[in-house]
């Protein structure tokens, strides 16, 4: 049976989805090690942010939540093979995935900014970077712009498969920055004892490329799911219910909610 199960015309019994389908179950594509976002704890338990967002989502449509795990370079071609139903990764909604994919309503945003050793007195520069390596996210948005604006410039890009590898080699030295989004970098590192010795360095990047929105992945085709799927984020924002959510882990002004987007 497919994961979604659609019988057009059907109410679910609120507003905003007052043409919804109705659904069995809704499938999530994410990744595993991305705090605070999707990681998991010490019980081996999905969880994050993202997770409570994507169940919260499945509670409005009435629907069965399934997460399926991948690295996350592999999960627009999974979505696009119907590995599942739904991209939920803190996946950046950018003109290039947009030839792909489409994108929900965007659900929250969030800046992207270089981390360093502390008094390294390096900046997201040109100048300040040559000859350094930078770690990123492989398929990240992060690694787009990197490669873009800086891998022809004599600094080389690192990728890797899962964000943590990154910090593993930061402290080893094998690259000297990442770049990446600020609340995974404060979750994911800064926060532990491994990340006591760096910081951020220089102002949040701003670039198309980046667009710092972050919205859930569907496939083209799926149009009833998307319209479903935003009516439910919309409806989930204006009570209160995604900024609630984020209280257990962000502090204050880390995310925007896009409240009054």
């Amino acid at each position: 049976m497919r994961s979604v199960l659609l019988a057009l015309g059907l109410s679910l019994g609120f507003a905003a989805t007052a043409s919804a389908a109705t659904y069995d179950e809704i499938k999530f594509g994410t990744e595993s090690a991305y705090a605070p976002f999707e990681y998991k704890n010490e019980k081996g338990e999905l969880v994050g942010f993202d997770v409570d967002v994507g169940n919260a989502i499945c509670e409005k449509l009435k629907a069965k939540c399934t997460w399926v795990e991948l690295p996350f370079d592999s999960l627009i071609p999974a979505l696009n093979a119907r590995k599942f139903d739904i991209i939920h990764a803190s996946l950046t909604h950018n003109k290039e995935r947009e030839k792909v994919i489409n994108f929900s309503e965007n659900v929250y945003a969030i800046p992207t900014q270089l981390l360093a050793k502390k008094g390294s007195g390096v900046l997201p520069t040109v100048e300040s970077l040559k000859n350094l390596k930078v770690g990123v996210l492989q398929g990240s948005a992060q690694e787009a712009y990197a490669r873009k604006m800086w891998g022809k410039k004599g600094i080389r890009i690192v990728s890797y498969q899962e964000q943590d590898q990154t910090f593993v080699d930061l402290v080893a030295g094998r690259v000297d920055v990442a770049l990446l989004e600020k609340p995974n970098g404060i979750a994911g590192f800064l926060s532990k004892p491994e990340g006591k010795d760096y910081e951020f360095v220089g102002e949040p990047l701003v670039d198309p490329l980046l667009a710092n929105e972050i919205g859930m992945g569907m496939r083209k085709k799926d149009k009833q799911l998307k319209a479903d799927v935003d009516a439910a984020i919309l409806e989930l924002r204006k009570e209160g219910v995604i900024a609630k959510l984020a209280e257990k882990y962000f502090q204050p002004g880390e995310l925007d909610f896009l409240d009054k987007k």
